[in-house]
Order: structure tokens, then sequence, then C-alpha cells
């Protein structure tokens, strides 16, 4: 007979059975998204977002180097020194001279180049829209870069390495991207850059709206005229700031939603629809819309994914969204904020070329922090204003009663609603929650299962306590919740379905209804609207 083994180590080995099934499954079901095989690629497509239904397709292929990949170190990326990023509109001559000469040698490079200005455009095309499926899956599901917590840090990356090819073309390590100050309100930052105006320079491109030429201040909501008064506009985009940056104090609210390996972002339910940040969905989204040709096909180049990287003023662009990253974290009231921690997300996969041509694997967790990059930006001038920002009250009693005698529904959570046709407007009573609110946590409205239609611009507006609302409403006021845009971009289905999250909490105070058990919350379509429907709405509690 065999010995039988002390109940000592019998509970030893049983703990350490649990703790390794605990290990193996957490492996299993680990699920960052990964570099796609790059051997695998097809044609990227995009809509026309006017005029009869039409379908361009790209070849943004991506040229493989003969050089075997390598995988982003610090120890090998070691910064050598600062690479300071300043406001555009504060460019002096000899940064313009040493920019255009940049560009002009990237230009100048054979598309077959990795370095090249086609294949450092082709690099948005092929990962926005559709130019590669995820692997390790059956089908055709699309890698998409966007609508989740990966916009941020794919994007920082790419102009990480964008900027250093840039520097390496010229000799000049310390050379850095500028930024396009749009949120600046008081010195100029929020026209189009004047360095980026003269035609026939390296950093000009023709495909864009005439009408938003200096000195046009730029609107930061796509629902904003622009023949709205300076002053108008001013007090909109200062708000559409406060409320896409500062009311946005989660990590999901700022940044975007889960995506796992294997999501379809083109395909998905209400359960698992794709969350956009409010950074992107808003003002980001609002840059792309108002900078684009309307006069094109396509919106190009900026008003379209395909080709909005054909354009120099993206990365400027795209250098203040990164900074406004840097500003959320940090420089907000209330301390600092944190990114999102779980272990998908901070081991997420990207692919792009370094200065030498290579390509390069980076993980989502080694560009949450841009000093360690040695990337660095000058203080915008102005971030005070719209980061203290005190959006006015419209009202200061509760609008359910009106709203009740109306004829406004009740509209709670989905599924319990069916589909909602929001047409150009749609207003609803929904309950708060009726438990005390935890420490640290949020309210926050989500609008569950928006469908948007993928081939066409789309602008929504929410209202909380305006049954009313509609598409001139002022939106600097504290009734105004924020924007959701969408920029057209082909899925297979040609639609999209997303949730869209609004913190709720500091417009209900500004009102002086944070009391109320029940609100009215009305949405406002201004482009698009005959597409749009919902699945419901809901107010819960979020953990910062």
């Amino acid at each position: 007979m065999e010995d039988a083994i002390p109940s000592s180590k019998m509970h030893g080995l049983l703990v350490f059975s649990i703790i390794l099934t605990i290990a193996v499954l957490a492996r299993v079901q680990a699920a960052p998204v990964q570099i796609p095989d790059l051997s695998r690629c097809q044609l990227s497509s995009a809509s026309a977002p006017r005029g009869p239904p039409l379908t361009l397709y790209f070849n943004c292929c991506l040229p493989i180097p003969k050089q075997p990949m390598v995988d982003f170190s610090f120890h090998t990326y070691t910064p050598t020194v600062r690479r300071v990023r300043r406001p555009a509109h504060t460019a002096n001559a000899e940064y313009i001279a040493k920019i255009n000469k940049a560009y002009q040698l990237m230009r100048a490079l054979p598309d077959t180049d990795g370095r090249s200005f086609k294949a450092q455009a082709d690099i948005h095309c092929s990962f926005c829209n559709g130019g590669y499926p995820q692997k390790g899956f059956q089908g055709d599901i699309p890698l998409q870069v966007h609508f989740s917590w990966l916009f941020l840090p794919w994007h920082r990356w790419y102009l990480y390495f964008h900027e250093r090819i840039l520097g390496s073309l010229i000799g000049d390590p310390s050379f850095a991207l500028v930024y396009w100050n749009w949120d600046d309100q008081k010195t100029g930052g929020n026209q189009v850059p004047e360095m980026f105006t003269p035609a026939n320079t390296a950093i000009y491109e023709e495909k864009r709206n005439k009408n938003i030429q200096p000195p046009v201040i730029v609107p930061l909501a796509a629902s904003t005229p622009l023949n709205d008064s300076n002053s108008v506009k001013i007090d909109k985009n200062l708000n559409n700031m406060y409320q896409s940056v500062v009311t946005a104090s989660t990590a999901t609210l700022f940044m975007g939603g889960i995506v796992r390996a294997g999501d379809d972002l083109s395909n998905a339910s209400v359960v698992n629809a794709p969350l956009g940040g409010g950074i992107e969905n808003g003002v980001h989204n609002a840059i792309h819309f108002y900078v684009g040709d309307s006069t094109t096909q396509l919106s190009q180049d900026m008003g379209n994914f395909a080709t909005a990287s054909r354009d120099p003023i993206f990365y400027a662009h795209h250098s203040n969204v990164d900074r406004l990253w840097e500003v959320w974290r940090y420089n907000l009231p209330g301390g600092e904020r944190f990114d999102h921690n779980d272990p998908d997300f901070l081991n997420a996969q990207f692919v792009f070329y370094d200065e030498r041509g290579r390509m390069v694997r980076v993980l989502a967790k080694d560009a949450l922090d841009s000093k360690k990059l040695g990337v660095y930006y000058q203080k915008g001038e102005s971030d005070d204003l719209w980061i203290n920002y005190n959006p006015p009250a419209f009202t200061s009693v509760s609008a359910v009663a009106e709203a009740l005698a109306s004829g406004v529904p009740y509209i709670g959570a989905a599924p319990l609603n069916g589909t909602i046709n929001i047409g150009t407007k749609f207003s609803a009573i929904v309950k708060r929650p009726t438990e005390k609110k935890p420490s640290n946590s949020v309210e926050v409205l989500t609008i569950q299962g928006l469908e948007t239609v993928r081939d066409e611009f789309v602008a929504l507006l929410a209202f909380v306590n305006l049954p009313d609302a509609g598409p001139s409403t002022p939106t600097h006021t504290a009734e105004y919740l924020g924007t959701f845009n969408i920029i057209a971009a082909t899925g297979r289905t040609k639609k999209l379905m997303t949730n869209v999250k609004y913190e709720i909490g500091d417009n209900l105070r500004r009102i002086g209804i944070q009391d109320e058990d029940e609100v009215v919350i009305t949405l406002v379509a201004t482009k698009s609207y005959p597409a749009l429907t919902f699945q419901g709405f809901d107010i819960d509690y979020e953990d910062k």
C-alpha cells in the first residue's frame, strides 16, 4: 500500500493547483489586440459622405522591409535629447523652413520605403479602414484603432516614429512636430495655422476646406455654424473642450472603452458595442470634419480616415490630441487622473516603421508616459480658459413635469425598449440611480446601442433638462452634455453600433437639479438624422 499524503501537503498541492489553474485560465482569457499578418493585406475602403452612394477602394498595403521586425525597448530607443512640441501658430521662419525640408525629403523617398510619405499615410489608412484582418481569427474581422481605448496610444506611437523619421532625414535628433493648438481661444490657435497655408510647400495640401482659412475660427463641434459670431464660437468651443476633457474624468469616458482581440467593431451588438472616448468622438472628429474639403467625393483629405494622414496638418492636429492626453492626466482640478490598467489594454500590440526603415513592434503600455519617449509639450497659453470654464445654466428647475405634460415618454435601459428612431430629435425621461453615489465615482449617462450609418458624417448633440432643444439651441450652457461625431468610413454592414457616454453630475449641479429622481434627456441629430437609432438610456455610477 502506498504511503498516504499528509493533509498539510495535500492542502499545499490543492492551493498550488488552484493558483496554476487561475494562471492558465488568465493566460487563455488574455486577449490583447495583436499586430496582423502583414502578408494578408486587402484593399481599404471608404464611402462618400454625401451625394449618390459611392465606395472607393485604396491600396494602403504597407511595404514589408527586408530587415527583420524588431521589438521596441527603451534601451534601444533611449532619448538622447528632448523633443519639445510647440504651438504651430507660434512657429518662426527657421522652424517652418526646417519642417518643410523634412517633409520634402520624406515625399522624395520611394513608396516602397516605409519612411516615405506614402507609406506613412498608408499606416493610418490600413489600420483605420480595414486594410488588415485580425490575426488568428476566422473570417474578415478588421483591425480598427479607432472607437476604443486603442485610439490614444496608437496615435501617440504613430507620431513618435513619424517625428523620428523627419528628424533623421534632416539630421536633427531634436526635431519635433508642432501641435495645432485649436483649443486656444485667446491667442489665435483656434485658426488653421498660417504655416500650413502657403501653396507649393511640402506641408500644404490642396484638398482642404476653403471656408476655414485664417482668420476664420474653427469650431470644435460639427454642429456649430461657420457663420456664428466669433464670440459665440469661442464660448461654444470652450464648453466643448470642458465637456470633452474636464468632465470626462474616467479612463473610459476620456480614452474610450474596451476592445479585445477578435472583437469586430464593424459588426457589434448593444452588449459589446465599441465606445470611443470624449476626446475622439468630440473635438477630435470635429476638426477632421471641418478641415476636409466637402467638395471632394470623400471630404478629402482630413474628412475621411482613409485619406486624413495625406495632409501634413493631420500630424499637428494629432499632436494636440496627444498633448491634451497629458493635460487630462496631470493638469486638471482634482489631481492626477489615470489610464486604463487592464492587461489587454497595456499589452495591445502595434507596428510602425522607425527612422532606419525597420518595422518595430510596440506595446500600448510603453506609450503611457510621453516623457519616457523623449517627447515634451510647451504649455498651451490659454488652457486655463477651458479648464476653468463655467458654463451658465439656461434653466433652474426640473423640466420633467413639462415633459410629461407634452407626452415625452420614459425610456430605460436596453433591451426593453426595442429600436428607437431618433429622427431629427428625441426626448425621454430617464430615471437616475436610487442608491447613494459611492465615493470616488461619477454619474454617467449611456446612450445604448446607438446605430449610425458609416457612409455619412454623423453629428449628434445631447442635452439635459431641455425637452425643446433643437439644432440651434446654444451649446455653451450647462444643459449641453456634449457632441458625438463620427467620420464617414465603410464597414461591412455600412452601419456602426456604438455606446456613447457622458458624465452628467457636473451639469446637474450647475442647473440645480442634482437631487431630482428623474431627468429629461434630449438628443438632437444635426447630420444623417434619418438613419440614427438607439436601444435605450441608462444612468448609473462608474468608478473613477
